[in-house]
């Protein structure tokens, strides 16, 4: 009977499901949820408990995903996305979890939502700085550069 706890059940597309075993490396489970829920290979995947933590497979590839998920369990897929301030994006591949799970899908929104703003007040603000700066260096006399200091010495 050990052998019953540990597998795990995915859930993903619509509202479909699959066992799992998490007995080996975190890359091996993760390739056989890409081929068995039909994951494009070129995005990054990853799985979510009922309560919203990420268990992050990615990111320990030669580790058992036994140590990072929990036999018995439901995960839903996810797909991650890398922004450019090096925080993530989650978004749900189970798509009616906002009516299975509306707890975790506001739970996955709220992980990424706040990157989202975030990093848009970080860049508009340096950017109006940079302006202004490259404005009243425009406006101010230049020093010489090296190249222009020979010229200047040789008249």
């Amino acid at each position: 009977m050990p052998d019953d706890q540990t597998f795990i059940v995915v859930r993903y597309g619509d509202d479909e499901s699959a066992l799992f075993n998490p007995n080996c490396a975190s890359h091996t489970l993760t390739e056989w949820i890409r081929k068995k829920c039909k994951c494009e290979n070129d995005i990054i995947i990853d799985l979510v408990d009922l309560e919203g933590q990420v268990k992050n497979l990615p990111t320990r590839p030669k580790d058992y995903a036994s140590e990072m998920v929990t036999g018995r369990e439901t995960y839903v897929l996810i797909r991650v996305e890398r922004c450019n301030d090096g925080k993530f994006n989650y978004t749900s591949l189970l798509n009616n979890l906002a009516e299975v799970n509306p707890e975790l899908n506001v739970k996955l929104s709220s992980m990424s939502r706040p990157t989202t703003r975030t990093s848009k007040n970080k860049k508009q603000k340096p950017q109006v700085k940079q302006i202004k700066t490259a404005r009243q260096e425009s406006s101010q006399g230049k020093r010489p550069g090296s190249s222009e200091k020979p010229k200047k010495s040789a008249k």
